[in-house]
């Protein structure tokens, strides 16, 4: 338990930064810089838009699906910046990197869009009770598009992929 909340707790930290600069949010007073951030915030939300590498205006011209930088931003910054972090020091379980631990990531993401929603960052406690449907959404996608992709493995690769980039 104190494990699961502490890594978690990680992710969430270290999204927030990423998120930030990645998505292109401002912290300012100003009304007009605030409703550019909600309206980014709808933006990203729609359809999981921040998932994707590059974001068209509907979800048909989304492309890169799982493949926006802040997502192995985020997992580099928790599993990968030094020697003794977990997926370096426990290859064998991280190798390919686990859905799980991807599902997390997206869901710490979706929580730091999150604290922009009122068009100024405001921090939002990362608990389990508020984001576990949240990350199950995430999860339940990867395993539908897992089994949407059969015999070519996406997800399998896109997870390899993942772990090679970070390692």
């Amino acid at each position: 338990m104190a494990r699961s909340t502490h890594i978690r707790g990680q992710f969430k930290t270290k999204a927030r930064p990423i998120v930030a600069t990645a998505f292109g949010f401002e912290m300012s007073a100003d009304k007009g810089v605030q409703a550019k951030n909600r309206l980014l915030v709808g933006e990203l939300k729609q359809d999981s838009a921040f998932i994707f590498r590059v974001r068209g205006s509907s979800l048909d011209e989304h492309t890169g699906l799982y493949t926006n930088p802040a997502i192995q931003q985020v997992i580099n910054e928790v599993l990968f910046k030094n020697k003794s972090d977990d997926a370096i020091k426990w290859r064998k379980y991280y190798n390919p990197f686990p859905r799980v631990a991807f599902a997390l990531a997206l869901t710490a993401i979706e929580c730091a869009i999150d604290e922009w929603s009122s068009g100024s960052r405001e921090m939002i406690v990362f608990k389990e009770d508020d984001y576990s449907g949240v990350f199950g959404s995430h999860l339940a996608s990867l395993n539908e598009f897992s089994q949407a992709a059969g015999d070519l493995d996406l997800v399998k690769k896109l997870l390899e992929q993942v772990y090679n980039t970070g390692w």
